[in-house]
């Protein structure tokens, strides 16, 4: 339910949607209004998901701005979905670190939908960043899927898998920071493939899900592991390894079982070093024994590379045994010819001349003397 709100506030929000484009604009009839049941004036909508929308909003009494996730009005009826969301809520407010975001009130709104307030963020998620600038610099994605695995792994530390990791997800405000968001699918770890945070089957995306996910298997950190491996992929390929695929979720999701990913350097319009490439396949493994087995491990296997400038420090070997110095070819006479000074291209077929002219002057003379007892013998034909 929306409420009107004093046209102090109404004329201030105006102002500030007034140069943000037609899709701001056109939300603009929702500026300065009042979400009964709460103490929040409406500024625009920011974004809108399966289960709710967040808004920008503003404390009508202390002016200060937050952003706001609410239930959607058509699951006013969903108890399991109002749970949820309220668990979201709940989860997040534990967690503090500064890859997370904190959550700072929770309520219900005139209506009976939860909602629940956090600090305002300003930038844009990865997905949007993609789409501005298309692939990024391998240095840059390594650093920024560190940041989103820092996060991830404080959410593992309190117990909980997030389980819709995706560029999506993953906010990039202004100084650099970037924050892992929506947790509204996390699940407790070690809760088995079921919960109370389920709705259906495999809850997730399937673009970015970790095969037993997709499998409704039981998952743990190392589906967040898998789920990081493909973000880090689309950032520097510019697309995920299965997006040819993409609008058909059965097929995403058999791909993701049984499918081995190209690297990310087969199909970057950028170069990719070779040792990341090896990272992002281990992420990617079909097996979570095969990965990164929690987020720490990753986010430091990253950093490694981006100390060592991407590639892998090289390995110990045996000393190679020194070569001996070349020396410089011989030329006519037994004289050696000094570096870099080349003969003329004469030179070569006067020699060939000279040699011929030579044994043609050696057969002509020697066939005048006579030949020695011993050789006379060996040449001679008996008579």
């Amino acid at each position: 339910m929306i409420e009107a709100s004093p046209a102090r506030s109404t004329s201030r929000t105006r102002r500030i949607t007034a140069d943000a484009g037609p899709a701001r604009r056109a939300s603009s009839t929702l500026a300065g209004a009042r979400l009964a049941g709460t103490p929040y004036l409406v500024v625009r909508p920011v974004r809108r998901g399966g289960m709710g929308t967040v808004y920008e909003v503003e404390h009508a009494e202390l002016g200060r701005r937050a952003a706001l996730k609410v239930l959607h009005r058509h699951h006013h009826d969903r108890p399991d979905l109002a749970a949820r969301l309220r668990e979201e809520a709940r989860l997040q407010a534990r967690l503090r670190h500064p890859n997370l975001v904190e959550v700072f009130d929770l309520g219900v709104t005139a209506d009976g939908r939860p909602w629940f307030a956090m600090p305002l963020l300003l930038g844009r998620d990865l997905r949007d960043e993609l789409g501005r600038g298309g692939a990024l610099p391998a240095d840059a994605a390594a650093a920024l899927v560190a940041q989103a695995l820092d996060g991830l792994s404080a959410a593992h530390a309190a117990g909980f898998v997030h389980r819709d990791v995706k560029p999506e997800n993953l906010f990039l405000e202004a100084d650099g920071t970037l924050k892992v968001l929506d947790f509204g699918v996390a699940k407790a770890l070690g809760g088995g493939a079921g919960g109370a945070t389920d709705h259906g089957a495999s809850p997730g995306t399937p673009r970015s899900m970790a095969p037993e996910q997709c499998a409704g298997g039981p998952v743990d950190a190392r589906a967040d592991v898998y789920a990081a491996g493909l973000v880090l992929y689309e950032l520097v390929a510019g697309r995920g390894p299965y997006d040819d695929l993409l609008g058909n979720d059965h097929a995403l999701r058999y791909a993701h079982c049984t499918r081995r990913p190209a690297p990310p350097s087969a199909i970057s319009p950028r170069p990719v070093p070779p040792a990341l490439d090896a990272l992002v396949l281990r992420a990617l493994a079909k097996s979570p024994a095969d990965r990164f087995q929690s987020a720490a491990e990753m986010a430091a296997a990253l950093r490694g590379l981006l100390r060592a400038g991407g590639e892998p420090a090289p390995a110990p070997s045996a000393p190679r045994r020194s070569s001996p110095p070349r020396r410089a070819p011989l030329a006519a006479g037994g004289r050696r010819l000094r570096a870099g000074r080349r003969r003329p291209p004469w030179v070569p077929a006067a020699l060939s001349a000279l040699a011929l002219a030579s044994f043609a002057l050696g057969l002509l003379f020697g066939s005048a003397l006579p030949l020695a007892a011993p050789w006379r013998a060996a040449v001679e034909v008996p008579r």
